[in-house]
């Protein structure tokens, strides 16, 4: 079994909408890959302590909701986490600038960062438009699924 395998594996997982669970044996070696405890594209948005559940059509990160602060009562805050292990890197290559930085107002869809996993390089996109508040990893940190990653501030509007 060759890493190029394992990583074609993974990518028909996460491609796959009906597919939550891969397992493979060659007979002396054993593999199992699971779907994170969240499939893509759902979210889970609060407003005034409600939770709703939101499908979209882009994969995008788990959210965690954040607790509001005094500082900015007129902004909400929403929190995207990781959706995924992997390493965290603010931009796309060590020579190039951050995708984003605090203070930036960004579009829905629009890449914040990116989780290197199994050599594989995922976008983690903004699931609203909004702005960054605050990056709560620093770039190179190991970070899991649940790992809050940025905090959006959505301010009503704001118009992107």
């Amino acid at each position: 079994m060759d890493l190029k395998f394992v990583e074609t594996l993974v990518g028909v997982l996460e491609r796959s909408s009906a597919l939550s669970e891969i397992e493979y044996s060659d007979g002396e070696r054993h593999l199992r890959l699971q779907r994170a405890w969240a499939r893509p594209g759902i979210q889970r948005e609060t407003a005034a302590g409600a939770t709703a559940v939101r499908q979209s059509g882009a994969p995008v990160a788990p959210s965690i909701p954040s607790a509001p602060t005094a500082a900015a009562p007129a902004a909400r805050k929403h929190t995207i986490a990781a959706g995924m292990i992997g390493t965290f890197y603010r931009s796309p290559a060590p020579d190039h600038p951050a995708f984003v930085a605090v203070g930036d107002t960004v579009a829905e869809g629009q890449t914040l960062a990116i989780v290197e996993a199994m050599k594989l390089l995922n976008p983690v996109d903004a699931d609203r438009s909004g702005r960054v508040a605050e990056i709560l990893v620093a770039d190179g940190d190991s970070v899991s699924t649940e790992t809050p990653l940025f905090v959006l501030e959505e301010l009503e509007g704001l118009d992107v």
